[in-house]
């Protein structure tokens, strides 16, 4: 029986563990914790709430694998219980994935004859029972299309993926090559089984031929793309989940450290977790009926513009990057990255003119390219940024931080809030939140009050006048910088302004509560649809040619 010490607020059978191929990728911002609970399927939280399903499916991926169950088997697979209807964009995302498979899988025919298999791959092993009886069942788990031949000397997993897995497309990350390993070593040693009726029984393994050979490829829903993994035979598949693989699944499984984010919204934990800071009322709503989810002021600000919107992007439907990311959004981007660099630099030091580009007409950073004028004007908005750059005020001793990821739960919406601010740094024994705009324009244009303009600095001045962040509250601030050609604005707000605060605390509000009540996200036709990135999907535009893909689709 594992010793993995059982956490506070959890009760249930850790016994069963159980992994799918994810659990041996790494991610920056992932709870080890939470992996580690998600690992026993048998553990239940002792705050019992009621079952608040989603309104549609979360999981993209998930709509695509049942139509394909569909044509192949004539089923789904699936409990029935636990499917959510699909969004109408979904839908129309899933045919198109389904159609791009199924013409990818043509170009997979070889001299064997690949046939699905209607069962799950799994790999099962049993510790031998203690004086008590107790024993711990392990079982690594695959999740894609299960194909082999029919004598079973060749098997073959094909993982899909949202977008394309040709090789360089912007922001396409490679497959973790431990997640991979884990694959072909399932496909190769692994039995085969049902899914469980219940979510804590064991799989019935049945026992499988071994292979000869094993291929695992992956293949873009978008376009149809293939690209190989791994083919080789089941030693080599071995030998490759004993050096990758292994070690992170011990990690996975025996992990104890906690780190808040994106996943608190469907951990069991959230409840007691003493990692995770609470923020009762928050939004200034009081309804918890409604299915936990997480919200950012970017999901807002796109709820704003359209609620199908919205919700396409939250479930990670390929999106136009060249709609999304165009020149002027480069630039800021490119911009903001550069910046951040600056800033986490060791030993810390305040910013200077000459850290700008040194080439002003070609420079890159990260993803972002810039030439001619919009690199010239980045690299000018950076020079500017030298006589506000924050570290010049930071306290001696204390260290800013970049982009770092908070995570607060409002109990009464039930939402786990995400926030990632520009920097974060200590000034007098007070905390600063400094957020960083650029724009081409050499004055303020609109006359909009910068807090409604800038919903960041609203929802940074809630969670500082609510004293989450530490420091002394009465001298905290948040600083608005806006770099200009002409030169930076630097505009203040602090918790000690009681207007300022009713006034952000009115704006959060104001963008949260249509979203946490909607049910539908339904699209908001207008004049925004001919710029938006999703568009391709949505159920109110015109259908465009499948066979034309946007390169910079993903």
């Amino acid at each position: 029986m594992t010793d993995w010490p059982l956490p506070e607020g959890i009760t249930g059978d850790p016994g069963l563990i159980r992994v799918f191929t994810g659990g041996a990728k790494e991610g920056e911002e992932d709870c080890p914790t939470l992996r580690a609970v998600k690992a026993r399927p048998r553990l239940r939280s002792v705050h019992r709430t009621p079952y608040k399903p989603a309104d549609f499916e979360p999981f993209a991926l998930a709509a695509v694998m049942r139509k394909l169950d569909v044509l192949e088997f004539g089923r789904v697979r699936d409990d029935p219980t636990r499917v959510r209807p699909a969004h109408p964009g979904l839908e129309r995302y899933a045919e198109h994935a389904v159609a791009q498979y199924l013409a990818a899988a043509k170009s997979l025919d070889s001299e064997e004859k690949m046939l699905p298999d209607p069962k799950y791959w799994v790999r099962q092993s049993k510790t031998t029972a203690d004086p008590h009886g107790n024993r711990t069942v392990y079982e690594l788990r695959v999740w894609g299309r299960c194909y082999a031949n029919r004598e079973r000397t060749v098997c073959e997993l094909r993982l899909l993926r949202f977008g394309s897995v040709r090789p360089g497309q912007r922001g396409r990350s490679e497959r973790d090559p431990a997640e991979v390993s884990m694959a072909a070593y399932v496909a190769a040693h692994g039995g085969r089984a049902a899914e469980p009726t219940r979510w804590g029984d064991e799989h019935n393994v049945q026992g499988a031929v071994t292979p000869q050979r094993v291929r695992v490829v992956e293949i873009g829903c978008l376009d149809g793309s293939v690209r190989p993994l791994f083919d080789g035979t089941p030693d080599e598949a071995k030998a490759a989940y004993q050096r990758l693989a292994a070690p992170r699944l011990r990690a996975t499984v025996d992990a104890v450290h906690r780190r808040p984010g994106p996943g608190c919204a469907t951990c069991r934990l959230t409840a007691t977790c003493p990692s995770l800071q609470r923020t009762p009322g928050i939004l200034g709503i009081t309804d918890s009926s409604r299915p936990r989810r997480t919200l950012s002021v970017t999901d807002l600000r796109r709820y704003a513009n359209c609620p199908a919107q919205e919700h396409l992007r939250r479930i990670h439907l390929p999106y136009d990057k060249d709609i999304e990311h165009d020149r002027h959004v480069a630039r800021g981007h490119a911009v903001h990255a550069w910046l951040q660099h600056l800033h986490a630099r060791t030993p810390q030091r305040p910013c200077t003119v000459a850290d700008a580009p040194a080439n002003r007409t070609d420079w890159r950073v990260d993803d972002w390219h810039l030439t001619g004028d919009d690199a010239e004007l980045g690299a000018r908005l950076i020079a500017r940024h030298a006589a506000v750059c924050p570290l010049r005020h930071a306290d001696p001793g204390t260290t800013a931080i970049a982009e770092q990821l908070l995570t607060f739960h409002d109990p009464k919406a039930d939402v786990v809030l995400v926030a990632k601010p520009d920097l974060l740094y200590h000034s007098g024994g007070s905390v600063v939140w400094r957020e960083i705009k650029s724009t081409k324009y050499r004055t303020p244009r609109g006359g909009k009050d910068i807090l409604e303009q800038y919903p960041q600095a609203a929802l940074a001045l809630v969670l500082l006048a609510e004293g989450v962040l530490g420091g002394d509250v009465r001298r905290s601030r948040v600083e608005v910088e806006i770099l200009r050609p002409s030169g930076p604005d630097l505009e203040l707000v602090s918790p000690r302004q009681a207007d300022r605060v009713a006034t952000a605390r009115q704006v959060i509000h104001d963008l949260a509560a249509p979203w946490h009540r909607d049910r539908t996200s339904a699209p908001n036709p207008g004049g925004r649809c001919a710029r938006c990135e999703v568009a391709r999907w949505c159920p109110a535009a015109a259908a465009r040619p499948a066979s034309s893909p946007s390169s910079e689709l993903q």
